[in-house]
This record gives structure tokens, C-alpha cells and sequence, in this order.
């Protein structure tokens, strides 16, 4: 089990004491590691059976980190797309509250940062490769240096950052750093060193036509599906070198500076935005149109001081994270819920899933390419205990159960503070496009069925 969360604080804060000024008691730096569209079941630590996270025995690859840390075992994004999902990760909040329901709308909630620059950290430093997250996006507010790479320079961020904070840390300062990667988003093209790491016979590469092309075939055969997970298993590793040569460098920045390592100084949390469909549905291999488990489940790993090496099986949001680690705030929530925009809806307990299509809109959500379906339910319930992939639709088995997170959905969405468009932030979308983004801009609106209209027999309308 996690440390109880008032000791875990009060251990962070006896653990580090400012250079030069005695016993007194200072914070612990944050180190926030993202990772674009990293599926969590792809890593070792999550069951994998291949070495994505780098070696375990090396210092500061994703799986040493898991070793040393607290991994979580569920964790849920609200949303399968990058700004909508680091949206509610900073502000605490759903993309219908903050206002970034799709990549081309702005955060226009304040973030946590806006708050603790100053109070809590000296020095704040982001460096991302996503272009989703341009100074438009509504993340930017309180950072020193907040800079966009394209995926293909991402490996520059370990040196540009630490060039960025080799003064904060020997001066001392607090600091906040946020790195995002974008290694694996498609298209997947991995270092070339890594391409046929996991066997012979992996795909050169995977463009977007190509996969586009997989999900107007409707269904993905079982070689093709493997290709493609030896494909991005080999970005998942690409990554996870960047992760090693960001958190090393640091480490040596710390214990150059006299502080001793990086985990006696800063908390380190290493997680990712979304996941990734991988064929689980439709021949579909990507992941804005999915509200299933292989793109909302996220891998988390806290480590640090008062992070034990443990793992912890209390399912958290994402969008609670940030209480978690600064506030020593235990999750608060008994249901999940992930969304795309305001029409197709999921909600999840320990347990089951609950998809829900209230307009049984049989084209799924608009999102590339825009002419294959990928049609949601009008509504069904999966076990995850025995179908994690969630495959199976249980929904007229346990009707009882279905009415209850029916209930539940209709109850959080009752309770939202639904924003208010705001202007678009007007990104490249051409980028976006690039991405495998939708570029259309949507105020469609549909709101869950009430539980007791559902019966397990209703037809598709």
C-alpha cells in the first residue's frame, strides 16, 4: 500500500534541506517525464514481455525508475488526444470544464503552475514535441522557457533542457522541468538502430495512409497486428533512451552541485498523455476516436522522496495526479471518465466499462480518416477482470450493472461546469493533420441517457 499521505509529505520535506542553509527544510524538485501515445500494457512493468522500458539494471530508464518508484497499476486519461488529456493533468479538471475538448481548442482554465511559480518553485522549464502544445494551447502561463520541437528533433530535448536548468540546480533553486516526448505516435518511425529490435519481418515504417488504410479494411490480421506492436514497441524503447539521457543528465547535474542524486532532490513523474488502439477494435491502430482501455490507460510511476518502491493497485486519474504528488491528496475518485468531446462517453470503476453512443451515431467520432466507422454501441459493458482489452459486451448479463455507471455518467455530467467556447488556438493544421488529428471544429453536444430508458434489448435506432 502507498504511505499514508501526510507522512509521505512530511517525509519529502525532512528529506532535503537547501545547500548552504543548515537543516532548513525545502520542497523537493518536480521532474514531470511525458511520453506521447505510450500504451501502458507495452511496457515490461505492465506485462510486456519485451525490454521497451531499457534496461532495468541501467540508471534512470523507464524500468529502473519502476523499480525504484511507485508504479500505479490504473491509471485513467480523460481523453484519447494530447492537449484535452494534459489539459485536465494540469488543471484538475475534464476537457468540457477546462475547454480543450479536441486539439484545437485552448485550456482556459488556469493551471496548478499559475499557482505554485513563485510559492513553490523558483524556476519552471518545458521543452515538447508535440505541436498540439503550442504557446496557443493554454499551458504555457508560468513557465521560464516553454519550447515546441518537431517529433523528428525531439532527441534534443535531454540536452536542450539540460542546458536550461544546469544554473537552477547549482544555484539551488526549485525547480519544475516538463519534457514530453512523442515517440511512439504514429507515424512510427523509430530509430533505425531500434527498427528490427523485436524480430524480423517489422514494417519499414508505418505512415498514415497506411494505417488509415487498416481501418477502412475494418479488421487487422494477426500478422499485420504484430508488425505493427514490434513497430511501436521499437518507438516505445526510442523513447525510453531519451527518458534515460534526460533523467542521467540531471542526476549528474544534482551530485556535481554537491546535492547528492536526483531522487534525493526531485520527485520524478513519469506518465503519458494517452495510449495507443493497436487494431483492438476495427482495424483502428491509433487512438483519437477510442475511448477503450488501450488508449485511456496510462502508465504512471511516481519516485522520489517518500516513494517507496511499491505498487499500487488504488486506480487514479490523471487529472489527480498532480494533487497526489504536491499535496499528498489520496485519489478521490471511485469512477473514470473519458470522453470524446461531449458525444461518446466512457466510464470505468475498479472493475467494469461502460461505452455509451447516446445518439447511436454509427460513424463513431469524426476523427482520420473520417470515411472509415468506428461505430460505438448506443451502449455495453465490459469486464475488464477477464477482458482487459475490453472485447466482450456483458451489458445484457449484468443489466444491473450498466444501469449503475449509466447512472453514474448522467450524474457527472449533470454536474459539469460546461465552459464556454473560447477562441481557437489556432495551431498548424496542417501539423495536426500530419498527426492523425481532426482539424474540424465542432459545438455538438449530447448528453447521457437516463438508466432507466436503457433496457438490454433496445434496438440500434
Amino acid at each position: 500500500m502507498m504511505i499514508r499521505a501526510g507522512i509521505r509529505f512530511a517525509a519529502a520535506i525532512a528529506a532535503l534541506s537547501l545547500p548552504g542553509c543548515g537543516d532548513a527544510a525545502r520542497e523537493p524538485d518536480l521532474i514531470l517525464i511525458s511520453v506521447d501515445t505510450l500504451r501502458a500494457d507495452r511496457l515490461p512493468y505492465y506485462g510486456a514481455a519485451r525490454d521497451t522500458g531499457g534496461d532495468p539494471a541501467q540508471d534512470f530508464t523507464p524500468s529502473w525508475l519502476a523499480a525504484h518508484g511507485t508504479v500505479h497499476d490504473a491509471c485513467w486519461a480523460s481523453a484519447g488526444q494530447t492537449l484535452p488529456s494534459l489539459g485536465s493533468f494540469w488543471t484538475g479538471r475534464p476537457p468540457l470544464e477546462h475547454g480543450a475538448t479536441s486539439n484545437l481548442d485552448p485550456v482556459i482554465l488556469p493551471t496548478r503552475l499559475v499557482s505554485l511559480k513563485g510559492t513553490r518553485f523558483d524556476s519552471a522549464h518545458a521543452l515538447l514535441a508535440n505541436q498540439s502544445l503550442g504557446a496557443g494551447c493554454g499551458l504555457q502561463a508560468g513557465f521560464d522557457n516553454y519550447g515546441l520541437l518537431f517529433k523528428h528533433n525531439e532527441k534534443r530535448i535531454p540536452a536542450e533542457m539540460l542546458r536550461l536548468t544546469q544554473p537552477d540546480v547549482s544555484g539551488g533553486k526549485r525547480l519544475l522541468v516538463w519534457a514530453h516526448f512523442m515517440a511512439p505516435h504514429q507515424p512510427y518511425a523509430p530509430d533505425p538502430a531500434l527498427a528490427d529490435r523485436y524480430g524480423p519481418g517489422a514494417l519499414a515504417a508505418a505512415e498514415n495512409e497506411f494505417l488509415y488504410g487498416l481501418h477502412r479494411a475494418g479488421s487487422m490480421d494477426a500478422a499485420t497486428r504484430a508488425a505493427l506492436e514490434r513497430l511501436y514497441d521499437a518507438e516505445v524503447r526510442t523513447a525510453s533512451g531519451y527518458v534515460q539521457e534526460l533523467l542521467s543528465g540531471l542526476d549528474r547535474q544534482y551530485r556535481d552541485a554537491g546535492r547528492g542524486g536526483l531522487l534525493e532532490n526531485a520527485i520524478v513523474v513519469f506518465f503519458s498523455d494517452h495510449g495507443e488502439a493497436l487494431g483492438d477494435h476495427f482495424g483502428y491502430s491509433l487512438h483519437a476516436k477510442s475511448l477503450y482501455s488501450g488508449v485511456i490507460r496510462v502508465p504512471l510511476v511516481v519516485a522520489g522522496p517518500g516513494w517507496k518502491a511499491a505498487r499500487s493497485a488504488q486506480p487514479v486519474a490523471l487529472s489527480e495526479v498532480l494533487s497526489l504528488v504536491l499535496d499528498g491528496r489520496k485519489p478521490q475518485s471511485r469512477y473514470f471518465h473519458s470522453a470524446w468531446r461531449a458525444e461518446f462517453y466512457a466510464v470505468r470503476d475498479a472493475r467494469w466499462t461502460l461505452v455509451h453512443n447516446p445518439t447511436n451515431n454509427r460513424m463513431g467520432p469524426r476523427e482520420p480518416p473520417e470515411d472509415a466507422p468506428f461505430p460505438y454501441p448506443l451502449l455495453a459493458l465490459y469486464d475488464r477482470s477477464s477482458d482487459p482489452r475490453e472485447l466482450h459486451d456483458v451489458a445484457a448479463q449484468y443489466p444491473d450493472e450498466a444501469r449503475r455507471l449509466l447512472r453514474e455518467l448522467g450524474r457527472w455530467y449533470a454536474s459539469l461546469l460546461i465552459a464556454s467556447a473560447g477562441a481557437s488556438q489556432d495551431p498548424d493544421t496542417q501539423t495536426l493533420s500530419a498527426l492523425g488529428y481532426s482539424t474540424a471544429v465542432t459545438t455538438d453536444r449530447s448528453a447521457p441517457l437516463a438508466a432507466d430508458s436503457w433496457e438490454p434489448s433496445t434496438p440500434p435506432r
